[in-house]
């Protein structure tokens, strides 16, 4: 098999696994970035993403020595029918949260897409990338041709929308790159940044100390009073979308497998008042979600945030 056929052969073997859209890039490093990066992280904007390296994030090959080509796959999860904070009392947990750890999802995808690539080209090596190395995964769509970055900062696919999961297979096969998505179409359009309640969104950039999943998600660290206000005034317990549900290119999105996404459990559909869980029930209630990483005390605290906007809202 030649690299062009070798090529075809990945993106349909992808696409037959439930992503909606594959591209190939180059692992050069991301230098267009340096600077912003550089600027982000002196301004403090990583201060509570202490994972992330400057250095590791411009570089693919720093996450994967040899890596010479980088397949992106887009994997849409939103459903039209699974609305966050739809049922009367409930809190409200971003779309991804519905449903199996997308870790546990898609890396045995493209798991077996390596070993599968490697019986035909057993020089080939690799490394899958599900959010769990320092990877600019939306840059990395961005020029593997799947969209653009919005001002919500997060990959559009055009009329497909945004509500999708970027998954990445690192390999060491040089193979030809697509064509790069060089033209952002967002506009004049500011939804995304008049909706957001804690003004986190400026155009094309998110600060992370504003963001409401920062603070319900990322950190148990307690958000400034503005934040915690937004959290208990919009009822987002885990997560936040209201970027991506105002956006018009997510009027008719592509959307995920209903056999993988949107089931209900009763954090999505209990009154906020009887979700103050402990330990074990929590533990019982995320099993096998990509809520786990959150600590029970963590959720307690979010909704409390929540109860005491619906107190405050009411008198």
């Amino acid at each position: 098999m030649d690299d062009i056929a070798f090529k075809e052969w990945l993106r349909a073997e992808a696409l037959s696994m439930g992503f909606a859209r594959v591209g190939f890039a180059s692992c050069e490093p991301l230098e267009g970035e340096r600077d912003h990066l550089r600027s982000w992280f002196s301004e403090g904007r990583g201060a509570h993403l202490p994972y992330l390296d400057a250095g590791a994030l411009i570089d693919p090959q720093r996450v994967m020595k040899g890596a010479k080509t980088a397949l992106v796959g887009f994997f849409p999860y939103a459903r039209p029918e699974a609305i966050p904070g739809s049922s009367p009392g409930s809190l409200k947990l971003s779309r991804y949260l519905w449903g199996t750890d997308y870790h546990i999802l898609l890396k045995p995808r493209l798991q077996k897409l390596l070993v599968m690539a490697q019986e035909w080209k057993p020089e080939v090596r690799g490394r899958v990338c599900v959010d769990t190395a320092p990877l600019m995964e939306r840059q990395m769509a961005t020029r593997a041709g799947l969209g653009w970055q919005g001002k919500h900062t997060l990959l559009i696919m055009g009329k497909e929308g945004s509500w999708g999961f970027l998954a990445v297979l690192l390999l060491t096969a040089v193979l030809l790159p697509d064509e790069p998505f060089s033209v952002e179409h967002c506009g004049n359009c500011t939804a995304c940044i008049d909706a957001c309640p804690s003004q986190a969104i400026s155009p094309f950039q998110l600060d992370p100390n504003r963001c409401m999943t920062t603070y319900t998600i990322e950190t148990e660290a307690e958000p400034p009073s503005e934040v915690a206000e937004a959290i208990g005034q919009s009822g987002w317990a885990a997560g936040c979308d209201i970027c991506q549900e105002v956006c018009p290119w997510n009027a008719s999105p592509v959307f995920g497998d209903a056999g993988l996404w949107g089931q209900l459990n009763r954090l999505h559909t209990e009154p906020a008042a009887d979700l103050r869980l402990g330990p074990s029930q929590w533990r019982s209630r995320t099993r096998r979600t990509a809520l786990r990483r959150v600590r029970d005390r963590h959720w307690r605290r979010n909704v409390d945030l929540i109860l005491a906007g619906r107190t405050n809202g009411s008198t």
